[in-house]
């Protein structure tokens, strides 16, 4: 028997509904097990497929999901501050495992700085990476302002790029982790620099795509935008550990 009711809300429901329109629960008219199991594996399979959707042109397009979201196309990709958050959670999960700051360090020193390390990459970097998300979006805002400027544009490219960043450092903290663990340490020095590289490129193809400029006007506010919010990320950083210190 079809519902005639939101059991939720109490709003009145047509026989065609699959969702209330007045607080959007889905309208589950099936109790049975087997119900329960399709209902979880389609909605698992479905945010399977959107991270599919979203990560793939997040990193070999740059600046193609935020223009897609500009655009309105955004059902088949994950929302941008989902992203940002899902892939920091990867980042500072990886951190942990691969032991970043604690490399090259003699026993006595690796106990001694090993809880502040772990603090410092488990709750303040964090919570640094998200005071800069609004900064960087700012700056981004200042130096490529659309003909009718919103705040809304910036700070999603700003959690697309920072989502791409988690994900390139992530990829970098799992693989040079286990270089170490097979004893080819020199092969990180061109992995990080290949990383370096591909984030910059990255930015500037990404900017290019969501503001389109002329070349010569685009690069200049690429240079003054990097040289300023590098200034921030590492004068951030380093007065985080001064403090904590």
């Amino acid at each position: 028997m079809a519902a005639t009711a939101c059991p939720n809300c109490d709003a009145t429901l047509s026989e065609e509904a699959h969702y209330c329109t007045r607080c959007g629960q889905e309208v589950i008219t099936d109790n049975s097990f087997k119900a329960f199991m399709e209902q979880f594996l389609g909605d698992y399979f479905t945010f399977d497929s959107k991270i599919i959707r979203s990560v793939v042109p997040l990193v070999v397009r740059p600046g193609e999901l935020t223009t897609e979201y500009m655009l309105g196309r955004r059902s088949r990709y994950i929302p941008p501050l989902r992203m940002f958050i899902f892939l920091s959670i990867l980042f500072f999960l990886a951190i942990g495992w691969s032991g970043a700051g604690r490399d090259g360090q003699t026993p006595l020193e690796s106990i001694q700085d090993q809880l502040f390390w772990d603090n410092f990459f488990a709750s303040v970097l964090p919570k640094l990476f998200f005071v800069l998300l609004p900064l960087f979006a700012l700056l981004v805002h200042l130096f490529y302002r659309d003909p009718a400027p919103t705040f809304v544009k910036p700070f999603i490219f700003s959690a697309h790029f920072h989502g791409f960043v988690f994900l390139a450092f992530t990829f970098y903290a799992l693989t040079s982790r286990l270089f170490v663990l097979v004893g080819m340490v020199n092969v990180n020095k061109v992995l990080i620099s290949f990383v370096l590289v591909y984030t910059f490129l990255y930015l500037w193809l990404a900017l290019r795509k969501a503001y389109p400029r002329k070349f010569l006007a685009h690069t200049l506010r690429f240079v003054a935008l990097l040289a300023l919010y590098t200034v921030l990320l590492v004068g951030s950083a380093l007065l985080t550990v001064w403090g904590l210190k």
